[in-house]
């Protein structure tokens, strides 16, 4: 017990303490915000989409909008199970995006969110305007998402958003899903402006369209489907392409995916149905002595889902047959969209400008104001290995006898 401190705190000295802890307090709860400026959820019109069209030299801005209180049970949404009414649209116009934001405000009884929106569509018409104006407004309003998916459209953006969906919840959902099977390209709002303000000043665009209609009485319940590509030259929309040329643009745009192609053989009927499983397109920069060039260098595997010919592909001679078909039929497809690109349009879709960026920046420095005379002329060789590994489950042509039976 010797030595122990025992000197205890005095009243006035434990007064003193508990006032300092009370004025501390005081202090702290008048600097905390606190949640006098929350938004509630009710108070809120969750965008699920947006789509820009362009009529009497007006900008007119369309937004898909979720309603909550439809989204779920089942007595909402039809005995059919459709999910109608869990979106409504609401369009308004002006003479820029911005304006017609403000607008479209107007006619919404709740705070618009744009956080949720995943999908952008983009008619042709206001793409032959230019979209800058958009990709700007895109990138600077601060709830709009920098991975949206963008799509085009030679219809109204509106008629694409105003779809009921029988299968998804609503076309917004539907055009998302069709960006993630990478039917096309998938696109996003950054995608785009680094695109456009690179050094190629172009992009490609899915386009879409919309299936007719099963049942005449209800136009909206059906869905958007993807068909061919929209090619923007710097900020304007150019052409349209289908099918074929499709799947050498994506070849070279390395953006092929979830295709099937049909390979014909010369020597026999029929033909053998190809779904690649890799795909890789290298390019390869070269400049010596002043002189440009690009190897295009392409290696791909792919699966064999349908054989309509008498070949077995257990022949090697026939497999071997077939991977020069198949590699062949690539080439002339690449060697298509080189064409379009470098002669049509005299325009560098395939980012080439990138990559002698990236590999030669001195000469790129001195050369780039040059590029959109170079492009044309530059010295371009495709290179096509095409391999195939499998053969599905059964190797020989079916319907056809075996030599053994009797």
């Amino acid at each position: 017990m010797f030595g122990r401190n025992t000197r205890r705190t005095s009243p006035t000295g434990r007064a003193a303490r508990m006032l300092h802890i009370c004025i501390t307090s005081v202090i702290v709860c008048t600097l905390l915000s606190g949640c006098w400026d929350r938004i509630e959820i009710n108070d809120l019109a969750i965008v699920l989409a947006t789509g820009v069209d362009y009529r009497d030299d007006k900008v007119e801005l369309t937004a898909q909008i979720f309603v909550p209180r439809k989204a779920g049970g089942g007595d909402s949404t039809g005995g059919g199970g459709s999910p109608s009414g869990v979106t409504l649209i609401r369009t308004a116009d002006g003479q820029n995006i911005a304006e017609a934001l403000n607008r479209l405000q107007r006619k919404v009884p709740r705070n618009m969110f744009w956080g949720h929106c995943e999908v952008i569509v983009i008619n042709e018409d206001a793409g032959k305007h230019g979209i800058r104006e958009y990709i700007d407004f895109f990138l600077r309003y601060p709830q709009i998402r920098e991975h949206a998916y963008v799509f085009s459209t030679t219809e109204s953006a509106k008629g694409i958003l105003a779809l009921l969906d029988p299968l998804e919840r609503s076309s917004a959902e539907s055009l998302r899903e069709m960006a993630n099977l990478r039917l096309g390209t998938r696109t996003t709002v950054l995608d785009l402006a680094k695109s456009i303000e690179g050094p190629s000043e172009s992009v490609i665009l899915s386009r879409m369209l919309t299936l007719p209609p099963l049942d005449e009485k209800d136009k909206l319940a059906t869905t958007p489907y993807i068909k061919g590509l929209s090619l923007y030259k710097k900020d304007r929309y150019v052409r349209t392409i289908t099918e074929p040329l499709t799947v050498g643009v994506l070849l070279l745009a390395k953006d092929l995916n979830n295709i099937i192609m049909p390979v014909e053989f010369r020597s026999s009927k029929g033909s053998f149905s190809i779904q690649p499983l890799d795909i890789k397109t290298n390019l390869k920069p070269k400049i010596s002595g002043g002189h440009w060039r690009m190897l295009v260098d392409i290696e791909t595997q792919g699966e064999v889902v349908l054989n309509t010919t008498d070949g077995d592909l257990t022949d090697p001679s026939i497999l071997k047959e077939l991977e020069k078909e198949w590699g062949k039929k690539l080439q002339e497809l690449a060697q298509a969209a080189l064409q379009l690109s470098q002669q049509e349009m005299r325009t560098d879709l395939y980012h080439f400008a990138v990559e002698f960026r990236r590999f030669y920046p001195q000469q790129w420095k001195k050369q780039e104001k040059n590029w959109d005379k170079i492009y044309p002329d530059l010295d371009v060789q495709i290179q096509v290995k095409a391999k195939v590994v499998r053969s599905g489950k059964s190797t020989g042509p079916q319907g056809i006898p075996d030599e053994n039976e009797k």
